[in-house]
């Protein structure tokens, strides 16, 4: 599907450079990086809030050991205690 974008003379130039280096036309390369940068912002979005603040944790050394570690199950605990309250 044709598209059409403008691009400043300091990316036309950096894209040219790079087609010249790489041995492929303009076209695909801007296909290409078009492909792996929204790819990325698709994939970021569909991770859940739990796995970017997973991600975000310290592996080891941060002295919570098994309470970072089990975290999920723990919060899952206290919010059932919590319901389990109210309910009565």
């Amino acid at each position: 599907m044709p598209s059409s974008t403008r691009l400043d003379k300091e990316t036309e130039a950096l894209l040219k450079k790079a087609a010249e280096y790489s041995g492929e036309t303009k076209s695909h390369l801007v296909r290409e990086s078009i492909r792996a940068y929204c790819t990325r912002i698709v994939e970021e979005k569909k991770r859940t809030p739990w796995e970017i603040y997973q991600s975000l944790q310290p592996i080891g050394g941060s002295g919570h050991g098994q309470r970072v570690a089990k975290s999920k199950e723990i919060l899952k605990k206290a919010l059932e205690e919590k319901r389990k309250k109210w309910s009565l």
